[in-house]
């Protein structure tokens, strides 16, 4: 009697726990078609065989010939099936197909996909969102909603109703050779969590999805493709482990369940039967238990997980039977039918039963628009299934996911530039790889590849490498499977172990995480960041991870070891550095962007304005856009690179002596506001003595706008001086000016003794002068007590990476990487090719406060940045953000003068001029800051907007009679341009 009670107890708790589940559950959206006109209407109409035909799902490729493509639109034909699951092939021949299925059936078939990663993951030319074990890392699960929002749209432009996805299986085996990276991770909320959000996604946006594989396929070592695996787990570890997704999926209304090729001794007594046509997992578990009433619909019927067990036609029997609505992948469809039709006849399995799941069929085929399907157009289609913001989704979910492991003494992201020797290094790869061009976008590096981790030439790295603080190395050519071994080569670990013992080292794995606990020597690396995934998103956003562009939020979806148990990851600051992405990833829309300035730069190129140009632009601390146009010069001989450098003429001004002002003002070891003889005792006897800076820098104080110091060195017959060059180096004449022309040592003097007996007028008007420049470096010198140009590049250059940045390149650099400039037929009678265009500067050796300086767009461009962003820039104030703020300021608006210290400025009465009369163009806010050069250089940054824009080009080739770059006011139109893009 005891035991009887007991038995109904239990059973009356099992009743109520299906009571509240089903108060709590929703049910799949297509159920509420259940019974509308169309499904009674049709359920009329279709024969009994026909009815079986719903039922099933055929395989369909699209990278096949012909001969494949007429057999199977006859199959369709004559046996009217319910589906097709297309796998490998083209987008546009798969878009055909669709198409042409849904025209020659009465019924339209369900097309239904693996697509757990996107399209891309079954058909080629698409780009792939992350697996799912990547995605396991990230912990803002909106992001998986919106993936799961893009994966729909993707699967309705090519006529797709059903996603065979998510995977809903916990892997809490390493050595799963089928799920494993397919997986959200081990941890069953997490799955669950991310599982929930893909699908809601999806059934949002009228794509019907599929949990797969029930009751779980994560604790396996068994390729269920190939035979049955067994998952010998208790009811309570599977309650609590493997069934937790799927109970969660199924009560927030799941349209399908895919049910595994597997044998689970726990829920099935009957050994060695798959669960495919397991009743008492598919009807008392999955029906009964957890009330699920979406479409059973089974995994792939030809694997040897199922066909090892049961013959044609008879195991598709017997799965309807057990309680499969839907069978996928059926081998021969007219035997199956027929089997069914017969075990009918027998009483096998009856009619009802089959006209239930026939119904459902049909309620699913309504829900998804297939009562009126509408034409797949093939027509660009690929370019269609990787819009621009699929590509910002990706990048941001391989942002998001990257994983920290190892991070001594916080050495990530890199800090103190300035004083660290970097190399960077690929392993298991034949030349650079992005993720080196990348980091040494941030600093200088040395780089290193290594091919083959036996051979001789690994040895002579390693030697190498000895000299080195830090080693930032990227491992590749790995694999995603653990039957694989990983991919792991024979000596890796050695080789680790050996690049540990010469230096700090980074590493970054870009493959599946369990691969860690094979390398002993990556566990003891100073830093170790997982990617998860060897492609370009991960090789950049690593790079820019390593020094602060972006931060590490990413935790293990899984556990390695018991050092890095599922959930661990250091998270890390981002937003030091200039990042890099696409325009849309802060707003801008990248379509528009590029027209607008690709049509103006080609329009100069077109005019002869410039032989060549460059165009770089940041908006909220990334560069969205980075282009070359043209040639370096008129002949199109070398082509204008990103690497090259440029003469940044009076770009110079507020390069070189104006941070170093700033950096001594912010030190209050110089104040603006002192007068020029008291930082210059030369000047105190001269008319110049009592000036203010301030009023220098804003170029008010009655300086001569320029003076050339060249014309006093030439004869009338265009002939120099004597006593003044040599064409050759000597002790009397060290200073270069131009190729094989040297200036006397003395001159210098001579320079400064003309500025000192020079004009000036009293009255404080705007006139814009290049003399206050070349006295700045003397009082830079004089507080500093040191060379004012090593000043500036100890303080800043270096310590923000920029060491693409100095002056006389050719000192350093190939001639080719340097853009030349003018042919100077009256002073050097050369072309200036390597050395600094401006005549002062140059008979100053290439070295002076207003002229001088070269650079590469992407180092002016952290300059340019760390301005922007008020001189934070790294993780350090390398200068005083109020200090930054006042020489940003226009200084004397009541004088009509535009200008800042130092700074160029919006004119003062901007807002009131027409559009065509506004400098440097009508968008442009009173806050925002820049300058010209003489050469064609222009830079202008914009806190309002976050914004920052560096234009390069050598208009002065090969005379500087050419104006059309100002006249045609391609620099600020461009700027207007990217205002224009950002409405």
């Amino acid at each position: 009697m005891k035991n009887k009670l007991k038995v109904l107890f239990a059973g009356l708790i099992m009743i109520m726990e299906s009571f509240n589940l089903a108060a709590q559950m929703s049910d799949p959206p297509f159920l509420k078609y259940l019974h509308h006109p169309w499904v009674d209407s049709v359920m009329k109409a279709l024969s009994p065989e026909q009815r079986i035909a719903q039922l099933m799902w055929v395989s369909a490729y699209s990278n096949e010939g012909v001969e494949y493509d007429n057999k199977l639109c006859n199959l369709i034909k004559k046996t009217g099936i319910g589906g097709v699951v297309f796998f490998q092939g083209s987008a546009e021949k798969e878009a055909e197909m669709t198409d042409y299925f849904r025209k020659i059936s009465t019924l339209p078939p369900i097309v239904a996909i693996d697509a757990e990663w996107g399209i891309g993951m079954r058909l080629s030319g698409v780009t792939k969102f992350p697996y799912q074990l990547t995605l396991g890392a990230i912990t803002d699960d909106s992001l998986i909603y919106r993936m799961g929002v893009a994966v729909a749209h993707q699967l309705k432009r090519a006529g797709i109703d059903v996603n065979l996805a998510p995977v809903a299986d916990v892997n809490n085996n390493p050595d799963n050779p089928v799920i494993n990276f397919r997986s959200f991770g081990e941890i069953p909320a997490n799955v669950s969590h991310k599982t929930i959000m893909y699908m809601n996604a999806m059934q949002n946006n009228g794509i019907f999805a599929v949990a797969k594989h029930f009751p779980g396929h994560g604790d396996t070592n068994t390729d269920s493709h190939l035979d049955l695996p067994t998952i010998n787990k208790s009811l309570s570890h599977l309650d609590s482990v493997e069934l937790v997704p799927f109970r969660s999926l199924i009560n927030n209304g799941i349209s399908g369940v895919m049910p595994g090729h597997l044998s689970v001794p726990a829920l099935d007594t009957v050994k060695g039967i798959p669960s495919t046509f397991s009743y008492p997992i598919l009807t008392g578990l999955l029906r009964d238990k957890l009330l699920f009433r979406g479409l059973a619909i089974s995994d792939a019927m030809n694997m040897g997980g199922i066909t090892k067990y049961a013959n044609p036609g008879e195991v598709e029997l017997k799965s309807l039977k057990a309680g499969m609505d839907v069978l996928e992948y059926v081998s021969d469809p007219e035997l199956a039918i027929k089997s069914i039709a017969e075990g009918i006849r027998k009483g096998t399995i009856s009619q009802t039963l089959i006209d239930e799941k026939c119904r459902k069929v049909l309620a699913a085929k309504y829900w998804a628009g297939l009562s009126k399907p509408e034409k797949v157009d093939p027509a660009m289609i690929t370019g269609d299934l990787t819009p621009v913001s699929s590509s910002v989704l990706i990048t941001e979910l391989y942002a998001s996911a990257l994983t920290i492991i190892n991070n001594e003494n916080n050495l990530i992201p890199v800090r103190h530039l300035d004083s660290i020797k970097i190399a960077t290094l690929s392993i298991n790869r034949t030349d650079l790889s992005l993720y080196q061009q990348r980091l040494s976008a941030y600093t200088h590096t040395d780089d290193f590849v290594i091919d083959s981790i036996s051979s001789w030439k690994t040895s002579e790295i390693l030697k190498k490498l000895s000299g080195y603080d830090l080693i930032i190395a990227g491992i590749y050519g790995t694999d995603q499977r653990p039957n694989k071994g990983f991919g792991i080569p024979e000596g890796l670990n050695d080789l680790i172990a050996a690049l540990n013992s010469k230096a700090k080292c980074i590493f970054t794995y870009f493959g599946n995480p369990y691969a860690i606990d094979k390398l002993a020597s990556v566990q003891k690396s100073s830093g170790l960041i997982i990617a998860f995934q060897e492609n370009n998103y991960t090789e950049d956003l690593s790079a820019q991870l390593i020094f602060g562009a972006i931060g590490a939020k990413g935790k293990l979806p899984v556990t390695i070891n018991k050092n890095y148990p599922s959930g661990m990851g250091y998270v890390t600051e981002g937003g030091l550095r200039v990042g890099y992405g696409l325009p849309e990833s802060v707003g801008v829309n990248s379509f528009i962007l590029n027209r607008k300035v690709d049509s103006i730069a080609n329009l100069g190129l077109s005019a002869g304005a410039y032989p060549g140009c460059e165009i770089m632009i940041a908006k909220k601390g990334t560069v969205i856009f980075s282009k070359t146009y043209g040639y370096q010069t008129y002949d199109d001989r070398t082509a204008v690179s990103k690497d090259d450098l440029y003469d940044l003429a009076s770009v110079s001004k507020i390069t070189g002596p104006l941070p170093a002002l700033m950096i001594l003002n912010s030190e209050g070891k110089f104040s603006p506001d002192k007068t020029l003889g008291y930082y210059l005792p030369g000047f105190r006897r001269s008319n110049k003595s009592d000036i203010i800076i301030r009023d220098m820098l804003a170029h008010q104080a009655g300086l001569r706008d320029w003076i050339p110091f060249w014309k006093e060195t030439v004869k009338k017959n265009g002939k120099f001086k004597s006593g003044i060059f040599s064409h050759e180096y000597s002790e009397k004449y060290p200073v270069k000016v131009a190729r094989d022309l040297y200036i006397n040592k003395n001159y210098r003097k001579e320079i400064f003794r003309e500025i000192r007996k020079s004009k000036v007028s009293k009255e404080k008007k705007y006139v814009y002068s290049d003399l206050t420049f070349i006295l700045m470096p003397e009082v830079i010198n004089n507080i500093t007590g040191q060379k004012w140009y090593d000043f500036v590049t100890s303080r800043v250059y270096h310590k923000i990476g920029a060491y693409d940045i100095g002056f006389n390149p050719y000192l350093r650099y190939p001639l080719d990487r340097i853009v030349p400039t003018e042919y100077d037929s009256l002073f050097r009678k050369q072309l200036l090719h390597g050395t600094v265009h401006d005549e002062g500067a140059a008979m100053l050796g290439g070295i002076s406060g207003h002229a001088g300086l070269f650079a590469t767009a992407d180092d002016l461009m952290k300059l340019m940045e760390m301005y922007r962003r008020m001189c934070n820039y790294g993780g350090e104030q390398l200068i005083s953000r109020d200090i930054m703020k006042e020489y940003t300021r226009c200084q004397f608006p009541e004088n009509k003068n535009r200008r800042g210290l130092g700074f160029d400025k919006p004119l003062v009465n901007n807002s009131e001029l027409k559009q065509e009369d506004t400098y440097p163009t009508h968008s442009a806010p009173p806050s925002s800051f820049g300058h010209s050069g003489y050469t064609g250089t222009f830079v202008w940054m914009d806190p309002d907007n976050e914004l920052t824009y560096i234009f390069f080009c050598n208009r002065v080739y090969p005379t500087r009679n050419n104006n059309l770059v100002t006249d045609m006011n391609l620099r600020t139109e461009i700027l207007q341009a990217i205002y224009d893009s950002l409405k």
